[in-house]
C-alpha cells in the first residue's frame, strides 16, 4: 500500500451525515476526472543541514522527510530496488529532494495543502531538474511536521509569513499538539493558548478573554463579523491548526474588540493517500472517535479529496447531564490548470446536550453557595440542540512570478432550540431561591467573502511584499425566547415537572461590514523590515422586534469610511533572532446616543507592542517575549448633565507582558510553555475609576505541557507527558477566588510504527476550583479528575 507521513485523525463512529457534508463526501467519491498536472516553480527556500548516507532510496527519503519536517508520500513500488547517492550539506527542501532523487526518474511535487508526493518524470521532461511547486519552508501547514513550533502563520497577512517576521504576538496550536493532548474542542485548544482565558458558561459553550477583551474569530482568514463567544464550534478533527493573534486586529478583521482574533484553519487534502483515526473512552462513560481519510482521486494527483468524521457521546461530572456530538466534513481540491487550484468543502455538526446547569450564585449574606461539584441545579428534562452547517470554497491562481490571487467565500448557519431552568438571583440562607424556566429557539447565518492579491516587487535594489484586498461580512439572525418564574424552590431538592414554555419575545438582527485593505512589507535594509498597512471600513446594523408584536426595522448608528492604521518594524539581529515593535488599531461601533439622539463615535482600541522572537535548533524551537499596552478609548459613559444620554469619555488600559516557548528543545522532548502578566484598569469612568476592568482574567497565568519520548532502547516505546495551568486570584464582581494550579499527566506506549496508546489523567490531584466564578447569578466548577484511554492509528 502507498505510504505517507500524515496527520492523525480518528476512527470508528457511526455518524449521520447531514445534507451539506453528505453531498461533499459524494462529490469527492465521484470525482475521477483527470485534469492537467500542476506546474513546478522552484521557490527560494532557507537551507538546512543534512547528513543522509547513500543507500536504499526509500530509507533515504524517510530520513529526509524527518529532517526537513515535511510530509512525503509515495508508493513503495515506485522506489523498489532504487538507491540514493545520499545527501550531505546545507540545502533548501526542493534542492535537497532533487539531489536525493537524482537519476531515479522521479520528482517531488507539492500541492496547495503543503504535502509532498513523488511521481515519475514524463518522458519529455527527463533532462529537467526535479523541482517543487510550493515553498515548503514558508508553508504555514503544521500537519506532518510532528512539531509544536510553527514555521509560518497566515492570521497576520493572509499569505504564509514566517512566524519570526510577524511584529505581533501569535500563538499556534499545531496539529501535533492537538493530537498529543487529545484535544477535541476549540475550548480545549484555547485553554492551552498563552494569553487566553477560556471560561465555560454552563450550557456547553464558553467565552474567551484575551488582554481584557472578548476574542474575535476567523475561519481560514475570513472574519466572521462575530466574536467567538457562546457559540458551539466544530470539532477540532476538522482543523489543521489554531492560530491566535493577540492585540487589535482591525487591519484584516474590520470592527471588533482589542483582544485579537482566533483563526481556525481547516484541513486540506494531503498529497498522497493517508488514513488515520482514534477511539477513546474515559470517565463518566465518555466515548470519542474520529476517522480521517485523504487521497488523490486520479492518477496524476490533480484531484484530491479528504473526509473527516468525528463524534463523542457521554455523561458529565454532574449528577445529571449528557452530551452528544456528531461531525462530518468533506473537502475537494482540484488543479484546474497548472497554476489554478479550486477548493470546495462542506461540514455539518449536531450538538445535543441534556442537563444545562448554570450553577448557583451566592447567599444573601455574600457567601458562596459552595455545593458539591456533582450537584445539579438545572431541570432534568432540559435539553439543548444545535445543528451547524458550513459551505466553503476558494480559488487560488499563481501568476508567472510569485504573485498570487485568491478569492474565498464561506456560508455558515446554525439553528438551535433549548429548554432549561436556573437559579435566579441570591439564595436565601435556608437554600431557597427564585427559579426561572426558559425556552429559546433561533438561527443565525454568516456570509463572508474575501478577494486579495499578494506578491513581491523590486524597488531600489531590494525585494518587497504587497498585499491588497477587499472583504465583506454579513450576519443575519433570529432569536426567540420565553420564560416562567417560580417564586421559591429549594435548590437542593429540585422537582419541577416538564412544562411547555411559550416563546413570547422574538427579534431579527442584521449586521454587515465591508472594507478595503492593504499591507506592505518594505525591506529597508538587509536586517530591517518596515510593515505598513491600512483599512477603510463601512459597518451597519439593524434590528426588528417580531414578538410580542411585529415592528419596523430599527437601524443603529452606522460607521462609514473608518480608517484603521497598522505599522510595525522588524530588526533581524541574527538569522535566528528578531526584535520588533508595532502599532495596531481596531474600532467597535456603539449603540448609545448622545444628547439630541446623536450617534456616538466608535470605540477605538490601540496597542503598542514591543518584543523579541527567536527560532532555534534549525527551526525546532520557537521562543518569544513581548510587552504591550492597549488603550480602549471613546467608551460610552453616562452623561452627568443629561440623564439617559451618553458621552465618549470612558477609557480603559490593558498592559502586561508575555513569554512563550514551544517546540523541541532536546531530543525526545516536545514543549509548550507560556507565562502572561496582565493588568487591566479603568482610567476614566465615573463609577469604576481605578478598578480592575477584567477581573475574570488572572494577573498571572502559567501554562505548560511537555512530552518526553524515552531514548533508552529498552524504553523507546514509552513516553510520558505532564501539563500544568497555574492561575492567580480572580473574581467576577463578588468575592474572590485565590490562586490555584491544575496538573495533568499522560503515559503513552508506541505499539508499532502505526499504533499509539495513551492513558491521560486530567486534574491529576483532583483540585476543586471555579472555572467560572460565582456572582449574583451562576457559577461553574472546573472539571474534577478524569481519566481517558486513547488508541490512535496512522497509515
Amino acid at each position: 500500500m502507498p505510504t505517507t507521513h500524515s496527520v492523525p485523525a480518528v476512527a470508528g463512529m457511526n455518524l449521520r451525515l447531514r445534507p451539506l457534508a453528505a453531498a461533499a463526501c459524494l462529490l469527492i467519491a465521484a470525482a475521477t476526472v483527470a485534469l492537467p498536472s500542476p506546474a513546478r516553480a522552484q521557490q527560494a527556500q532557507a537551507a538546512r543541514g543534512y547528513a543522509i548516507a547513500a543507500g536504499p532510496l526509500d530509507q533515504a527519503l524517510y530520513s529526509f522527510a524527518r529532517s526537513a519536517g515535511i510530509t512525503l508520500s509515495f508508493d513503495p513500488e515506485l522506489v523498489a530496488g532504487m538507491n540514493s547517492p545520499g545527501l550531505s550539506g546545507n540545502y533548501a527542501v526542493g534542492e535537497g529532494l532533487s539531489r536525493l532523487l537524482d537519476g531515479s526518474g522521479l520528482e517531488g511535487v507539492v500541492g496547495a495543502s503543503g504535502g509532498y508526493r513523488l511521481r515519475k518524470v514524463a518522458a519529455d521532461e527527463q533532462g529537467a531538474l526535479p523541482t517543487v511547486n510550493v515553498d515548503g519552508e514558508r508553508s504555514a501547514v503544521t500537519e506532518g511536521t510532528h512539531s509544536y513550533a510553527a514555521r509560518a502563520v497566515t492570521v497576520a497577512g493572509k499569505t504564509p509569513t514566517a512566524w519570526k517576521d510577524v511584529p505581533n504576538s501569535v500563538t499556534v496550536i499545531t496539529r501535533q499538539q492537538m493530537d498529543d493532548q487529545n484535544m477535541t474542542g476549540v475550548e480545549d485548544a484555547l485553554r492551552q493558548a498563552v494569553g487566553v482565558t477560556a471560561i465555560p458558561y454552563g450550557d456547553g459553550t464558553a467565552y474567551f478573554q484575551s488582554r481584557g477583551y472578548a476574542s474575535e474569530v476567523q475561519y481560514d482568514g475570513l472574519p466572521a463579523n462575530s466574536s467567538l463567544q457562546y457559540l458551539r464550534q466544530y470539532n477540532l478533527a476538522m482543523y489543521e491548526r489554531v492560530e491566535v493573534l493577540r492585540g487589535p486586529s482591525g487591519l484584516l478583521q474590520g470592527s471588533g474588540e482589542p483582544a485579537g482574533t482566533v483563526n481556525l484553519v481547516r484541513k486540506r487534502p494531503l498529497a498522497g493517500p493517508a488514513i488515520s483515526g482514534s477511539v477513546s473512552g474515559g470517565s463518566w462513560s465518555n466515548y470519542k472517535g474520529d476517522i480521517d481519510i485523504s487521497r488523490p482521486l486520479n492518477e496524476e494527483g490533480t484531484v484530491r479529496g479528504r473526509i473527516v468524521a468525528a463524534g463523542q457521546d457521554g455523561a458529565v461530572y454532574k449528577d445529571r447531564g449528557h452530551n452528544r456530538q456528531e461531525l462530518a466534513y468533506g473537502v475537494l481540491e482540484v488543479d484546474l490548470s497548472p497554476r489554478t487550484v479550486w477548493t470546495i468543502s462542506a461540514a455539518s455538526q449536531n450538538d445535543f446536550s441534556r442537563g444545562t446547569d448554570y450553577g448557583p450564585g451566592i447567599y444573601t449574606n455574600g457567601a458562596f453557595v459552595n455545593p458539591p461539584r456533582s450537584a445539579f441545579f438545572g431541570v432534568d428534562w432540559g435539553t439543548s440542540n444545535q445543528t451547524s452547517n458550513e459551505f466553503y470554497t476558494d480559488l487560488t491562481h499563481r501568476f508567472g512570478d510569485d504573485w498570487v490571487a485568491k478569492a474565498a467565500y464561506i456560508y455558515r448557519r446554525t439553528s438551535s432550540d433549548s429548554a432549561y431552568g436556573y437559579v435566579n438571583g441570591l439564595v436565601q440562607l435556608n437554600n431557597t431561591a427564585s427559579y426561572v424556566l426558559q425556552g429559546q429557539a433561533g438561527n443565525t447565518a454568516w456570509q463572508d467573502l474575501d478577494v486579495n492579491l499578494s506578491g513581491s516587487f523590486s524597488l531600489l535594489g531590494r525585494k518587497h511584499h504587497l498585499l491588497v484586498g477587499v472583504n465583506y461580512a454579513q450576519r443575519d439572525g433570529y432569536s426567540a425566547s420565553g420564560s416562567q418564574t417560580i417564586a421559591s424552590v429549594n435548590i437542593y431538592n429540585l422537582s419541577i415537572p416538564r412544562r411547555d414554555i411559550p416563546l413570547t419575545s422574538a427579534s431579527n438582527t442584521y449586521s454587515e461590514q465591508y472594507g478595503v485593505y492593504a499591507q506592505t512589507r518594505l525591506k529597508l535594509a538587509d536586517p530591517l523590515t518596515l510593515v505598513l498597512g491600512g483599512r477603510e471600513s463601512w459597518y451597519a446594523s439593524r434590528s426588528q422586534a417580531v414578538l410580542p408584536a411585529p415592528a419596523d426595522w430599527k437601524s443603529t448608528p452606522s460607521v462609514n469610511n473608518k480608517f484603521t492604521p497598522y505599522a510595525g518594524l522588524v530588526y533581524e539581529v541574527t538569522p535566528e533572532i528578531s526584535l520588533y515593535g508595532s502599532y495596531s488599531d481596531i474600532f467597535s461601533p456603539q449603540t448609545q446616543l448622545a444628547v439630541g439622539n446623536a450617534p456616538l463615535s466608535p470605540r477605538t482600541g490601540e496597542q503598542y507592542e514591543v518584543g523579541a522572537k527567536g527560532v532555534f535548533l534549525d527551526g525546532k524551537l520557537n521562543a518569544s517575549l513581548a510587552a504591550f499596552r492597549i488603550r480602549d478609548n471613546n467608551r460610552a459613559v453616562s452623561d452627568p448633565n443629561n440623564l439617559g444620554f451618553y458621552v465618549t469619555q470612558g477609557k480603559v488600559q490593558s498592559r502586561g507582558w508575555e513569554a512563550e516557548v514551544n517546540g523541541s528543545p532536546a531530543r525526545g522532548v516536545d514543549l509548550y510553555a507560556g507565562y502572561t502578566r496582565l493588568d487591566t484598569t479603568y482610567l476614566s469612568d465615573p463609577t469604576n475609576q481605578g478598578k480592575i476592568f477584567s477581573p475574570e482574567e488572572p494577573r498571572h497565568t502559567l501554562k505548560l505541557w511537555t512530552k518526553y519520548q524515552f531514548q533508552q532502547p529498552e524504553l523507546s516505546k514509552l513516553h510520558v507527558g505532564f501539563g500544568a495551568r497555574v492561575m492567580s486570584q480572580t473574581n467576577r464582581g463578588i468575592g474572590m477566588q485565590g490562586g490555584y494550579s491544575v496538573f495533568d499527566a499522560q503515559l503513552g506506549y508506541r505499539i508499532d510504527a502505526h499504533w499509539l496508546a495513551t492513558l491521560q489523567v486530567d486534574n491529576l490531584f483532583d483540585k476543586t476550583y471555579y472555572a467560572r466564578m460565582p456572582s449574583r447569578f451562576y457559577s461553574v466548577y472546573g472539571e474534577p479528575r478524569s481519566v481517558q484511554l486513547t488508541l490512535r492509528a496512522s497509515y
